[in-house]
């Protein structure tokens, strides 16, 4: 088959600029380190990678809302124990004011700390996290989840709606409790059957009142519903322990996939140095083969052959 002179030049022409191109690919993922420097060059793999990207990019989101949960979690924690070991306190004070052996002015200045504690647990069920909201408000975050009111009585003002946040694809938790779930209320029967439903202050002024009344007997009654009540704090602090066990373990758990995905996504598209090096080297030995090549060849003539 005979090839002219042209289509020899142009086959060459045609090589080379194809080696060229080659090349500036290959020096362009050298620099980059991927081998994804254009997506249109090649469509199956930035699709896959584009997947592998985004997978990643939602366990972020997830771990993200974990940490925000956790971080919630954590402050509400501090102040629940404080509630648990205040109450502690107060219901020690109240043994000591039902004892017949505590005198009338022992019992009031025992109802003077009572007071202090009455007053601290007033400030933590009204705490606030580092954005200034209420933490057990429920989603009426922006005002005290607790109000007093003229006469000393008070009163929950927040609502029992939680807000949740995703932690996986088919799964969320919430994000905050309502004020109840901690300082909450005690159901007595009186002595004609009737249900009486204290507060949780409530149940903390009665007893203040009994020793400051010098009223024994009232004293030692209150103490039952002093159990209730740090049962029910007993039982968040609790609750946000086994919450906080679990955010940790779904954070250990995004963190593992994504670990498993970014390996699969370096492999995908990062590039072998040592080898795009060496075939880079071949490709640039090849293109000036090519080049010294085609330079003879297009020097020469038929009056070369003549001679």
């Amino acid at each position: 088959m005979k090839i002219s002179t042209n289509q020899m030049f142009t086959n060459s022409s045609n090589q080379i600029v194809t080696t060229q191109s080659k090349i500036a690919d290959m020096q362009a993922q050298l620099s980059t380190g991927t081998k994804l420097v254009k997506p249109s060059d090649e469509p199956q793999l930035a699709a896959v990678v584009l997947r592998l990207e985004t997978a990643i990019a939602q366990h972020d989101s997830f771990q993200r809302n974990l940490n925000l949960v956790d971080e919630r979690l954590a402050v509400e924690e501090s102040i629940v124990s404080s509630v648990d070991n205040t109450l502690i306190r107060v219901r020690e004070l109240a043994l000591q004011g039902a004892s017949d052996t505590v005198s009338e002015s022992d019992r009031k200045f025992i109802a003077v700390e009572v007071q202090g504690l009455r007053d601290a647990l007033f400030g933590l069920a009204n705490a606030q996290d580092k954005e200034n909201r209420y933490l057990f408000a429920g989603s009426q975050a922006g005002s005290p989840a607790f109000q007093s009111d003229d006469f000393g009585q008070v009163s929950y003002a927040g609502d029992y709606a939680t807000l949740q946040v995703d932690i996986t694809k088919n799964r969320a938790v919430d994000l905050n409790r309502p004020g109840t779930a901690v300082f909450g209320s005690v159901t007595t029967v009186s002595d004609d059957g009737e249900e009486i439903k204290s507060g949780f202050f409530d149940v903390l002024d009665n007893l203040i009142l009994s020793l400051q009344n010098d009223d024994a007997s009232a004293v030692g009654a209150s103490i039952g519903s002093l159990d209730v009540i740090q049962e029910h704090a007993t039982l968040a602090l609790v609750s946000i322990g086994v919450e906080r066990s679990t955010i940790e373990s779904e954070l250990d758990i995004h963190e593992e996939a994504k670990i498993i995905l970014e390996a699969i996504l370096s492999k995908e598209k990062d590039v072998d140095y040592s080898v795009l090096v060496t075939e880079l080297s071949a490709k640039l030995v090849a293109l000036e083969a090519v080049q010294s090549s085609f330079a003879k060849i297009s020097q020469m003539s038929l009056l070369d052959y003549i001679r």
